[in-house]
């Protein structure tokens, strides 16, 4: 009995040995394949929500920075600055923290009704070029948008009226 147990206590003691581990470099090559497919993955799903919003015209373009015309940026609240689209209406809405205007919030906000929606993939970058009109009580924006695969756009809003353009 005694002998039977001294195998089995041989055996367990000695398992590890045949086991094999990998190494540092073999773990760090296997994380990153790993870290390669799951970013792979994130981007096709990526990809497919960009293009249903594309092709339905329903998106939000929430802005971080506003450029001018002469090139010139300003980092603003995402909240309060963005393109919105609901495939027949869509929203435009400039605002800061700084104090109410007349949207509330601080701001201008105009709201309209949108025609000539277009839209082209370029097919080796995979981005999408939207193109539209927005008609609003206050004059008529055309917008500029293109929109990344990775879910990143830019939007240019330009007015005949004001003679000016912005880029979200």
């Amino acid at each position: 009995m005694k002998r039977v147990i001294s195998i089995i206590i041989v055996a367990l003691l000695t398992l590890p040995a045949f086991t094999q581990e990998l190494s540092k470099s073999e773990q760090k090559k296997l994380n990153k394949e790993l870290k390669k497919e799951q970013q792979a993955d994130e981007l096709a799903k990526s990809v497919e929500v960009v293009t249903t919003m594309v092709s339905y015209g329903r998106f939000v373009l929430e802005a971080y920075s506003l450029r001018n015309k002469r090139g010139e940026s300003l980092q603003v609240t995402s909240a309060l600055n963005f393109v919105a689209s609901d495939s027949i209406t869509g929203v435009l809405q400039i605002g800061d923290d700084a104090g109410i205007g007349p949207n509330g919030v601080g701001g201008v906000t105009v709201q309209g009704e949108i025609s000539d929606y277009k839209y082209t993939m370029h097919e080796k970058s995979g981005n999408y070029n939207v193109s539209y009109i927005l008609r609003t009580p206050v004059g008529t924006y055309e917008v500029w948008m293109t929109a990344f695969p990775d879910s990143r756009a830019e939007a240019t809003i330009s007015n005949a009226t004001w003679g000016g353009r912005i880029t979200f």
